[in-house]
């Protein structure tokens, strides 16, 4: 589903607020919101209209958060068998990964790399600056997907050796790792301004979190979990410490799991940027522990009524037959052998289209997770998490201060979920001059992907099947060609290498979405062991040329689930392939998972280091000002807070205009809306500059050079608008060449928002 179907009330609804609850309120002007970077600018991510101020209704939105000057990074690892190979390329891209975020690339004018990083004051070569202002302040740390087989002892299994690691902290590992405090994650503090001092090293840094990587291992639980392990160890409220049957056939949670809670409070810090990174070569298998009963994962389940398959998973008719029939229901008489045989049923499968298999879906549906990291309020009780009740509603730990303390607090805008998961590259990566497929320019955006989502994924909460031949979870050999990549799964391909005969008498497994080479090809590998008869095994991942049971390829699975949860994300979702397409040159730009460590970093640098104004504001011909109020919004500890800093007034209790507002307006507005902080006291206008100061606001290059004023201005360099240097937003889009820019000490305070209002005739 995507995030305008899921909220589809929303005002702006496939916007960047897409989902968020709008207030209502008496005003006289329109608020917005704007994440404005800590040196540069910032933008608003929907047009500022020109707009009477007469009018009778206040629109409040969602306000994001500035300043953003610390990092709480989270590795979700699928720990299932068959993951070694993948946590070892994730190891390797490891070092790119702290390295782009403590020593950020030196960019020209243009935004374009210039092959050099910040020296270690942060600072660029003449000609160049940080693409983002490095990063001295990240909490990173590793979670699995084992939450165990929930009392089925499916994962009892000799070579299970973590069937359950309750969302804990990870810090098994080849060799030993301290982390901070020995709270289990590991603290970036080259400043050593915590007590005690954090790393101070990043190459000690980067050692140290390829270690925890590489300690996953791959002898977890089968049934991966990993959407529901980040919901667990983030959000969930009251996280059981058990489970336990009661009565049969159901599940009861037993006490709360104190361990998540602390190592939480002790991770996760109220005014960070937030972002979970995802990497499983399988479907998630998220199973609902109450909400539609449960059945032991190790054995043989009930049929789904004949309808689920002659008539669709959404037919009325399609039920379990261990549930009672309706009238006129199962009329192909499935339920007269009402149960899968042992071979009909294997436990690889139980996470495969279950509504159509079973007749019941056993697993949580995506929007709980959707609901879960944009929602600031959550209800726990529900399946899918959404507060539609307020009696129930309780906040979402992510957007509140664990501590107890009145800090600044996150807003959704600062929270990032990225899956590398199993999808073809191919189909995902943006594209050369030539349309082809290139690694080398990144994967895809939302945005840019929005279009091919549908095709890739489907709806899984509703059994509606994608229509790319390679995303399809299928059994028997899949026919058809992709649209976005042109081949087929159904014969040899650069994709999937072929559909292959999985037996249909007692089918234990899947066709791929996708392979790549191992380094290190692995005799009797674990993949080919029913590969011994060369002349009929034609599975992709054995070399079937020479000894057919030596595996050469690694395989993914497509990753359906979580791939929708991305989608539901938004914008705040990053997309990448679980398949890389080089991994023996490690020089090359698409070496691993480099390409996906890149795009990851492009989309948080956004927040990072400013943004560009995707529409123009209008500028009037007479003051040649901006028609805007921006205003700033801190938790502060002086009566005089804004005469403390320079390029800084009391908010006017009147509009230019002279029409008379409520005395705080924008502030008195935004502390009713979902996302501000109760403890604001302090609201402050940044001054808008005019005459010589914004000239030299408009084209000074340096922000902070004794030339420049305190305050804000506005450049623009499109075909429409020319407003100021066009060198100073030459980084940004074609599309998106403006900038509120900020300069002097008129750039917003660490930790405050800003509120941007503007009136019209």
């Amino acid at each position: 589903m995507s995030r305008t179907s899921l909220f589809s009330g929303s005002l702006f609804s496939g916007s960047r607020f897409s989902g968020m609850r709008l207030l209502q309120a008496a005003g006289a002007t329109a608020l917005l919101a704007v994440s404005l970077g800590a040196t540069t600018g910032g933008c608003l991510n929907r047009p500022i209209d020109r707009i009477n101020p007469r009018t009778t209704s206040t629109v409040v939105e969602r306000l994001l958060q500035s300043g953003v000057d610390k990092i709480d990074l989270l590795l979700a690892v699928d720990n299932s068998i068959s993951m070694a190979d993948k946590q070892q390329i994730l190891a390797a891209a490891v070092p790119d990964l702290v390295n782009r975020l403590v020593t950020p690339n030196c960019v020209d004018e243009a935004g374009l790399p210039t092959g050099q990083t910040v020296d270690p004051a942060g600072e660029c070569p003449d000609g160049s600056k940080p693409e983002f202002p490095p990063i001295r302040n990240i909490n990173v740390g590793i979670i699995s997907s084992s939450l165990g087989d929930l009392t089925s002892g499916a994962c009892a299994s000799a070579t299970v050796v973590h069937p359950d690691d309750q969302a804990h902290l990870l810090t098994r590992a080849p060799s030993p790792v301290n982390t901070y405090k020995d709270q289990g994650f590991l603290a970036w503090d080259p400043d050593g301004k915590r007590d005690p001092a954090g790393e101070g090293d990043a190459a000690a840094l980067a050692g140290d979190l390829t270690n925890l990587v590489i300690g996953v291992d791959q002898v977890g639980c089968g049934y991966e979990m990993q959407m529901e392990s980040i919901l667990r160890f983030l959000v969930d409220p009251d996280p059981y410490a058990s489970v336990v049957e009661d009565p049969p056939n159901y599940l009861k949670e037993v006490d709360t799991d104190t361990v998540v809670l602390e190592q939480r409070k002790n991770f996760l810090r109220p005014d960070s940027l937030l972002a979970i990174i995802i990497l499983s070569d399988e479907n998630d298998c998220s199973i609902d522990i109450g909400g539609q009963g449960f059945l032991a994962l190790g054995a043989p389940f009930f049929r789904a009524t004949s309808e689920c398959d002659t008539a669709g998973p959404q037919d009325e008719c399609c039920s379990s037959c261990g549930l009672p029939i309706a009238a006129g229901c199962d009329a192909g008489n499935s339920c007269d052998s009402a149960k899968y045989t042992t071979n009909e049923d294997h436990p690889n499968l139980k996470c495969y289209r279950q509504k159509e298999r079973y007749g019941v879906n056993f697993l949580y549906p995506v929007a709980r997770y959707v609901n879960a990291f944009t929602q600031p309020n959550i209800d726990p009780t529900k399946r899918d998490y959404a507060a539609d009740d307020p009696a129930n509603a309780v906040d979402n730990p992510i957007f509140s201060d664990l501590t107890g303390g009145t800090g600044t607090i996150r807003s959704p805008d600062l929270v990032f979920v990225a899956g590398i998961v199993g999808v073809p590259w191919q189909a995902i990566a943006r594209r050369d001059g030539s349309d082809q497929p290139d690694l080398s320019l990144g994967f895809k955006t939302f945005g840019e992907l929005e279009p091919d989502l549908e095709a890739l994924i489907g709806d899984p909460d509703t059994a509606l099947y994608p229509t790319d031949p390679f995303m399809i979870e299928s059994v028997a050999k899949r026919s058809g060609s992709s649209a976005l990549t042109g081949e087929s799964p159904n014969g040899a391909n650069s994709i999937n290498g072929n559909d292959y005969n999985v037996s249909t008498t007692a089918p234990n497994d899947l066709q791929y979405a996708c392979i790549f080479p191992l380094v290190t090809p692995v005799p009797n590998g674990p993949d080919c062991d029913d590969c011994i008869d060369t002349a009929t095994c034609d599975k992709p991942l054995c070399d079937i040329a020479g000894t057919s049971t030596t595996q050469i390829n690694a395989k993914a699975y497509p990753g359906l689930r979580e791939l929708s949860f991305l989608r539901g994300m938004g914008p705040q979702g990053i997309f990448a392939s679980i398949c890389p397409a080089e991994v023996d040159d490690t020089g090359s730009p698409i070496y691993g998972y480099r390409p996906a460590v890149n795009t990851i970093i492009d989309r948080l640098k956004e927040e990072l280091g400013g943004q560009c104004l995707p529409r123009e504001l209008t500028v009037d011909e007479k003051t040649e000002k901006v028609p805007c109020l921006v205003i700033e919004a801190v938790v502060a500890g002086s009566a005089s807070c804004c005469s403390d800093v320079g390029g800084r007034v009391d908010i006017p209790k009147t509009l230019d205009d002279g029409v008379v507002v409520r005395v705080g307006h924008a502030a008195v507005a935004a502390q009713n809306s979902d996302f501000a902080n109760p403890d604001w006291n302090c609201f402050c206008e940044i001054t808008q500059l005019t005459g010589d100061e914004q000239e030299t606001c408009q084209t000074d290059p340096d922000p902070q050079s004794t030339a420049q004023s305190d305050g804000w201005c506005y450049i623009a360099a499109t075909d429409t608008q020319q407003v100021g240097d066009p060198a100073l937003v030459a980084a940004c889009p074609d599309t998106e060449r403006r900038l509120v820019r900020f300069v002097g000490e008129g750039d917003p305070r660490i930790g405050s928002t800003v509120i941007v209002t503007c009136s019209g005739e």
